[in-house]
């Protein structure tokens, strides 16, 4: 019997710069990580992660395809540390 794939599913990935690299993180996916020079290879290194925690044991990683990744807008926040002078 064939197993039946579920349909495309919303994915929040967080993306930060450092070091002028991309950094990402899926928050449906504790665990998975990756870095990329760009968005287009920081999409391909979050395919292979999400397809290594998918692996079933002993069988080759599922195909996993990420449609482009699209920044939006977000809040920036920051930190300080009060001083008393």
């Amino acid at each position: 019997m064939m197993m039946r794939m579920p349909g495309p599913q919303q994915l929040h990935i967080r993306v930060r710069l450092e070091d002028e690299a991309l950094w990402g993180t899926v928050d449906e996916f504790p665990g998975v990580f990756a870095t990329g020079d760009d968005l287009d290879e920081l999409r391909e290194s979050l395919q292979e992660g999400i397809a290594l925690v998918l692996a079933k044991p002993g069988e080759d990683p599922p195909a996993v395809k990420l449609a482009a990744l699209h920044p939006e807008p977000v809040a920036t926040t920051a930190s300080s540390e009060l001083v008393y002078a």
